[in-house]
């Protein structure tokens, strides 16, 4: 902040003038101080309006962000509905012809996933 000179105070009758001190002694400083003080407002409005671009910017992201995200997790809720209904018409349909489920039917995410790995029964052949 720029703070005015104090008025210059009338010499005495008779008194011999005073030689001026501190900044009063360096020639051209309180013009070249506004100066100084106008070119900080100009740098402060460029960066204030740096920012708010920045700002508007990262609200656009944050937007776009939100629906990509949306759309994401939209998809895989889906995929996940999907694997869920492929596993009950397996198990449906194995239940429906008397069949015996050997291997184990998980679900992983949103795949269905049959694990010929492992077994619930024992393979055996008929006699």
């Amino acid at each position: 902040l720029f703070f005015p000179p104090p008025p210059p105070e009338e010499p005495e009758e008779g008194a011999e003038p005073e030689e001026p001190e501190g900044d009063a002694a360096i020639p051209g400083l309180h013009p070249a101080l506004r100066r100084e003080e106008e070119l900080l407002k100009m740098r402060l409005e460029a960066v204030e309006i740096r920012c708010l671009e920045m700002v508007t910017d990262l609200r656009t992201r944050e937007g776009t962000l939100h629906q990509r995200m949306d759309a994401m997790l939209g998809q895989r809720f889906r995929d996940e509905v999907d694997a869920i209904g492929t596993l009950i018409t397996t198990i449906k349909t194995a239940v429906e012809e008397g069949d015996r489920l050997y291997h184990e039917l998980r679900i992983q995410q949103s795949d269905l996933i049959l694990d010929e790995n492992s077994l619930t029964y024992t393979l055996y052949t008929p006699p």
